[in-house]
């Protein structure tokens, strides 16, 4: 347990509750990762290794990792966590970028322990009643206390609504 442990925390500031990871490590039970990127750009950057390197930590522990890829957030053009609204793609191009993902992620981590799934398998069916229910679960000050939006605000730069839901 003990070392399971030092190799998941190495290279991390803080774990979230690390009370809890230990109560599933020492479960015994398989555990699912899940690290999710949206595909962009053709090509996974070096900022994209680190978290990868940590899932590859997880699964030389035996744990599963979901490899996500956002073609659905990439298609409406999702907040991208820096000053400005994301441009949209064309599902083409997503998908022509989400393929170079899949050979790019598997230079890292182990493809036996990793199932690669598309947000758009859920997303999708979600429909305006589904999509409305979930935005009426936050509410404006909550989403302006996210750094990205609170210093886009402050700044009077523009937020679409469709960011926030």
């Amino acid at each position: 347990m003990k070392e399971s442990l030092e190799l998941i925390k190495r290279g991390i500031d803080e774990v979230l509750t690390e009370d809890d990871l230990v109560s599933k490590l020492k479960s015994k039970k398989q555990l699912t990762i899940k690290v999710g990127f949206d595909p962009t750009a053709p090509d996974l950057h070096l900022g994209h290794t680190v978290i990868l390197n940590k899932m590859r930590h997880f699964q030389d522990l035996g744990h599963k990792v979901v490899f996500l890829i956002g073609d659905f957030t990439g298609r409406i053009g999702d907040p991208s966590g820096k000053n400005k609204t994301r441009p949209s793609l064309d599902k083409e191009e997503l998908e022509k970028n989400a393929k170079t993902y899949s050979d790019q992620v598997f230079k890292i981590l182990n493809k036996d322990l990793t199932d690669i799934r598309f947000n758009s398998e859920w997303c999708e069916d979600l429909g305006a009643d589904g999509i409305i229910g979930l935005a009426s679960k936050y509410n404006l000050g909550r989403m302006l206390e996210r750094d990205d939006f609170s210093k886009r605000y402050k700044a009077n730069q523009q937020i679409a609504i469709h960011e926030f839901v």
